[in-house]
């Protein structure tokens, strides 16, 4: 498959996979109402980041690496879900806390400096933690049969492109709609989103 070709088809993976609801997504929805549309892009940047780091690894190593992803499938999600649940969870009591002080808090994914590059660096650890997503970017890669370095790179690019710009939007829309909340319904809306977390990683974990 020539680049051009690679770069159209990375493109297409990465936006299906970047699209799909999940645990992350809901953190990224929260992050961004709750701390800006500004804090929201660099957290959206992180996952991007992550994306295009399992998109190099799948397009050079091709069917190894969701070989060797699939037989351990059960711990990585267990892991996942372990560091999921622990996110939602302390953002839950950070929420508490913030109801007793009656403070409003900056601080609800992870705790801490709340600034663009701390989420850049946090959404591209919580991404990085579960690698399944190599083992969907290896089986596109294999069908695809990229042939030589130029149309892995090309498939790689078009991958974190495509994450990139889905995530760029969804934060961006998400943060400037929380600029029109207020206090009392940007909190009842982290307080459901760590709650669809929590049932997202306990499916991951059992399932």
């Amino acid at each position: 498959m020539d680049p051009d070709a690679a770069l159209l088809a990375g493109l297409a993976a990465g936006l299906a996979i970047a699209m799909q609801v999940g645990a992350v997504s809901l953190l990224l929805v929260e992050a961004a109402v709750v701390s800006g549309p500004r804090v929201g892009v660099a957290a959206g940047m992180g996952v991007a980041a992550a994306d295009l780091g399992f998109a190099v690894i799948a397009a050079a190593a091709g069917g190894a690496a969701g070989a060797a992803l699939s037989s351990h499938e059960t711990e990585i999600r267990v892991i996942a879900a372990i560091v999921i649940a622990a996110i939602a969870v302390h953002g839950l009591i950070a929420l508490a806390r913030e109801r007793r002080e009656e403070t409003p808090s900056k601080t609800l994914i992870g705790g801490g400096d709340s600034g663009p590059r701390t989420h850049f660096a946090r959404f591209l650890a919580i991404t990085a933690a579960n690698p399944l997503t190599i083992a969907s970017f290896a089986a596109v890669a294999a069908a695809l049969s990229l042939d030589g370095p130029a149309a892995a790179a090309a498939f790689a690019a078009g991958v974190g492109i495509a994450s990139a710009a889905w995530h760029l939007l969804l934060t961006l829309a998400a943060g400037h709609a929380g600029r029109w909340m207020t206090s009392r319904v940007r909190t009842g809306f982290a307080v459901v989103g760590r709650l669809a977390v929590l049932a997202i990683a306990a499916h991951l974990a059992l399932g």
